[in-house]
C-alpha cells in the first residue's frame, strides 16, 4: 500500500491537487458568503450540504496550511521562516485594509468625508492588519442584508498569525526533528482546546487590555483551528507510515457525511469533533496528493488567498449597488467573476513582486529556495487558510 510520502516523491515534493484544492476552498467561501449577505440574518448554515460546507472549509484551508507550512519549516532558518510568512500574507493583507478603509469605506459612507475619517471606527479598522480584529466602518454597509460588517472573512487572521506563532515555537523547541514529542503534545493541546470549548472557558477571561488583545487569538471555535494545523502538520511529519489509499477516503468522506447528517448526535460530542480532527485532515491532504489538474484560468498564479480576503467587501459593495439582487445564486456568479479579477490584480501586482524580494533578503532563497514547495526524499524529512495555503504560502 502507497504512504503519502510515497506519492509525493514519485511528483518531486509537489502535491499535484493543492493548486485545485487552494481555488476550490476558496471559492466555497464566496459561495457560502453569498448566502449570508444576500439573504442576512435570516440565513442559516442549517440544512445539512450548507452545515457541511461551513464545518470544513476553514478547517480544511488550516489543514492544508499546516501539510505544506512544514516543508518550508524543515529547511528554512527561523528568521527565514518568519521573513517568508511575512511577505506572503502582509502585503495583500494590508492592501485589503487600507482599499476598504480609504477607496470602498468613503465611498459607501452614510457620513460626511470628514466625519468618516474622523471617527475612532475608522482608526481601528487598521488594527486589523495586526490581528486586532474590527469588522465595522463607520456608515458603511448600514442598510445592508447583513449590516455593518466590511470584511467578514478578516476573523481568521488572528489564528493565522497564531499558527505561524506556533511553528516558530516548534522550529525554535526543533519538535519537527522529534515528531512522536510533537504529536504527544498536539493531542494533549487538542483535548484541553475541546474540554474549554465544552465550559466556555476563554484564557485570560476577564476585562482589560490583556483579556481584550489575547480574545482575538483564543476565542470561541476558532481556537480548534490551531489543531486543524498541527493536524496538518502532523500528516506532513508522519507522511512514511500513512498509507494513501482510496478505501480510507472513502470511509473518511463517509463518516464526515454521516456527521453533517447528525447520525453522531446522541453520542458525547467531545469525542466526535476530536474524530472529526483526523478525519477531515486526511481528506484534505488526500485531494492534495491526487493527480487533479488545474483549473486553467486560475492557473496562472496563486489566486486564492487573494479570493478570500477580498471577496467579502466587494461582495458586500454588489449588494449595495443593486438592492435586488437578492439570489444567493446570481450573486456567486457575479462576485466570482468580480473577485477573480480583483484577485488577479493583486498577485501580479502586489502580492508575487513583494515575493520575489524573498531572494534579496533570505539567505535561504539566495541559495535557490526562493520557490517553497514540498522538500522530496532527498530533503530533510525528520522531525501551514486561507495567506495561508498557498503555493506556497506556506
Amino acid at each position: 500500500m502507497r504512504t503519502m510520502g510515497e506519492v509525493l516523491d514519485r511528483n518531486k515534493g509537489i502535491g499535484p491537487g493543492f493548486d485545485f484544492l487552494r481555488i476550490a476552498l476558496a471559492m466555497s467561501v464566496l459561495f457560502a458568503h453569498s448566502f449570508l449577505i444576500a439573504e442576512g440574518e435570516k440565513f442559516q448554515y442549517s440544512t445539512p450540504p450548507l452545515a457541511l460546507m461551513h464545518a470544513s472549509i476553514i478547517p480544511m484551508f488550516f489543514t492544508l496550511s499546516g501539510f505544506l507550512i512544514t516543508g518550508s519549516a524543515l529547511r528554512l532558518r527561523l528568521k527565514d521562516f518568519i521573513l517568508n510568512r511575512g511577505m506572503r500574507i502582509v502585503p495583500a493583507l494590508v492592501m485589503d485594509i487600507f482599499f476598504a478603509a480609504i477607496v470602498i469605506g468613503p465611498i459607501f459612507t452614510t457620513l460626511s468625508l470628514r466625519e468618516y475619517f474622523s471617527t475612532y471606527e475608522f482608526l481601528s479598522y487598521f488594527a486589523n492588519i495586526v490581528g486586532l480584529i474590527h469588522y465595522v466602518l463607520p456608515g458603511v454597509f448600514e442598510s445592508n442584508p447583513f449590516p455593518n460588517t466590511v470584511n467578514g472573512s478578516l476573523w481568521t487572521v488572528p489564528f493565522e498569525i497564531g499558527c505561524y506563532a506556533i511553528m516558530a515555537l516548534i522550529i525554535l523547541t526543533h519538535l519537527l526533528k522529534r515528531p512522536r514529542i510533537l504529536l504527544c503534545a498536539a493531542l494533549v493541546f487538542a483535548v484541553l482546546v475541546f474540554i474549554s470549548l465544552a465550559y466556555e472557558w476563554v484564557p485570560f477571561g476577564g476585562e482589560g487590555r490583556i483579556f481584550t488583545a489575547t480574545n482575538h487569538f483564543l476565542k470561541s471555535d476558532g481556537r480548534t483551528l490551531y489543531v486543524y494545523f498541527l493536524a496538518g502538520i502532523l500528516l506532513y511529519l508522519f507522511r512514511n507510515k500513512i498509507p494513501f489509499h482510496p478505501a480510507i477516503f472513502g470511509t473518511a468522506i463517509l463518516l464526515f457525511f454521516l456527521a453533517a447528517f447528525d447520525v453522531f448526535a446522541a453520542l458525547p460530542q467531545m469525542p466526535v469533533k476530536l474524530l472529526l480532527i483526523p478525519i477531515v485532515a486526511y481528506v484534505t491532504v488526500y485531494v492534495g496528493l491526487s493527480p487533479i489538474p488545474r483549473i486553467p484560468i486560475y492557473g496562472r498564479g496563486d489566486y486564492s488567498y487573494g479570493i478570500y480576503l477580498y471577496g467579502y467587501p466587494f461582495q458586500q459593495a454588489l449588494v449595495t449597488l443593486f438592492p435586488k439582487l437578492t439570489s444567493p445564486w446570481l450573486h456567486f456568479g457575479i462576485s466570482m467573476v468580480l473577485v477573480t479579477g480583483v484577485a488577479m490584480l493583486s498577485w501580479h501586482f502586489i502580492e508575487k513582486p513583494t515575493l520575489g524580494l524573498r531572494r534579496k533578503y533570505s539567505f535561504t532563497a539566495r541559495k535557490g529556495d526562493a520557490k517553497e514547495e514540498l522538500p522530496t526524499a532527498a530533503a530533510p524529512s525528520s522531525c501551514l487558510v486561507p495567506a495561508f495555503a498557498g503555493s506556497d504560502r506556506e
